[in-house]
């Protein structure tokens, strides 16, 4: 077992990863608590999270709590004193209960509550992908500017090249392909694919129109990044170094830097760059020096992608989808589920520990929002859509002490007309319980 690095990073990701869980289990205890009170069964406790309660409050027979450790959740049903009664007094059923115990509901009713918890998870991940589905979504977007690859031989080694040729220049913005409009350099890109074959292309840019003739399919034409910093990784040189997020680069090493290429000649030909940066808000210039550890090192820095907003579904069809998300998802955590069972794969990598899973969220999350207030909301619905599904899946599974075991139990006295021996359903919660610890410690440390 390999144990992760412990840092503040991973410290602040895995606490964000729980808490999200942890919202999750509150649902599903949350429909556990409705479905309770609908069918006459007194509900003596609601918590969040668990060990000591540090807040309580109540209202008529139920007390809610939140407790000191803030990872999973309770919903307390009157009825284990009825049960430890019937052993206490060797009783082959549980025939005498308090009012409002879970024992003295029919069995439909158990069943009922037992699968309110699943169900609301369900509920929520569908409210989650319709969410998302509606909202407005920020997509990449690179306006039509272009690059001439044969502008940097260094690093294609072109001297010429197609669009050269043409008489194309870096920095050059292309309004349209043979009097078709072009908005984006996807599109761009797209459109060229098409033409490859085309013995000519008239090309026609914010300076004139031009005649474009590949060689070969080729064309020479790269997009144009401007030379402003996205996102600097951490523990590198450069973020040592002090380079920040919204940097606009005006030199490298005391060359021009007006996109991501010519910082790629500068880095790839020495281990020591030199920045010369004008901060974001700010109109004086820094100089940051960074020196690399060894002559073949990347950039661990991305360049500022732009973005457009793209509608989000009308209401309806959002939900229709919605509907289908929700339905796939249960599907393949089914599939995954067996395939776990049948071998096919090992359980550890198909479920995740629960600290590698809580970090991953974690991680997710806060990239998303360090990317915008949208990406990181979408990121949070989806990811508490799937852990949401997840857990209902989880949970439905015929392990005593589980949801799923105890609708078995529940369908199996319906059918019989009687509980099971009091000591023989203890031993199968016991054994259940016993089943879950085993699968949570080595999902989390093997």
């Amino acid at each position: 077992m390999s144990l992760p690095t412990i840092t503040w990073s991973w410290i602040v990701s895995v606490a964000i990863g729980l808490l999200g869980i942890s919202v999750m289990v509150i649902i599903h205890e949350l429909g556990h608590f409705v479905a309770a009170r609908a069918c006459g069964i007194s509900v003596q406790a609601l918590q969040f999270g668990f060990g000591p309660p540090i807040i309580r409050w109540g209202r008529y027979e139920t007390e809610y709590r939140i407790a000191a450790i803030p990872f999973g959740g309770m919903c307390k049903m009157m009825g284990q004193d009825d049960l430890k009664n019937a052993i206490a007094q060797k009783k082959k059923h549980i025939e005498t209960c308090e009012e409002g115990s879970i024992w003295s509901v029919a069995a439909w009713k158990r069943i009922l509550v037992y699968f309110a918890g699943p169900l609301s998870n369900i509920l929520f991940a569908f409210i989650c992908y319709t969410i998302l589905l509606s909202m407005n979504t920020l997509v990449p977007y690179s306006p039509a500017k272009i690059v001439v690859a044969s502008d940097y031989p260094s690093l294609y080694g072109l001297e010429t090249c197609a669009a050269s040729q043409a008489g194309l220049v870096t920095g050059d913005m292309i309004v349209a392909l043979n009097g078709e409009a072009v908005e984006s350099y996807e599109e761009l890109q797209g459109m060229l694919a098409s033409l490859k074959e085309s013995s000519s292309i008239q090309v026609e840019t914010s300076r004139g129109t031009f005649e474009l003739r590949p060689v070969d399919g080729v064309f020479g034409i790269l997009p144009f990044k401007e030379a402003i910093v996205g996102h600097v990784n951490m523990d590198t040189p450069e973020k040592k170094a002090g380079l920040k997020s919204g940097d606009r680069i005006l030199f490298a090493n005391e060359r021009k830097a007006t996109n991501m290429f010519d910082l790629l000649v500068e880095s790839s030909a020495s281990s020591h760059l030199v920045l010369t940066v004008q901060r974001e808000c700010k109109r004086s210039v820094e100089t940051l020096e960074i020196a690399f550890d060894n002559p073949d090192a990347t950039l661990n820095f991305t360049l500022m992608q732009q973005t457009k907003s793209v509608p989000g579904m009308d209401f309806f069809s959002a939900m229709k989808i919605s509907l289908k998300e929700c339905f796939d998802n249960f599907k393949q955590s089914i599939i995954s589920l067996a395939n776990v069972i049948r071998g096919k794969s090992g359980a550890h990598e198909t479920l995740g520990g629960t600290f590698a899973a809580s970090q991953s969220m974690g991680m997710l999350t806060t990239k998303g929002f360090a990317a915008g207030f949208n990406s990181g909301m979408r990121i949070v619905f989806f990811l508490l859509a799937s852990v949401s599904m997840s857990l209902c899946v989880a949970n439905l599974l015929p392990i005593p002490a589980l949801d799923g075991g105890l609708i078995v139990l529940s369908f199996a006295e319906l059918i019989t007309g009687h509980t099971f021996h009091p000591k023989l359903y203890m031993g199968l919660q016991i054994t259940g319980i016993l089943i879950i610890a085993l699968i949570f410690v080595l999902l989390t440390f093997a």
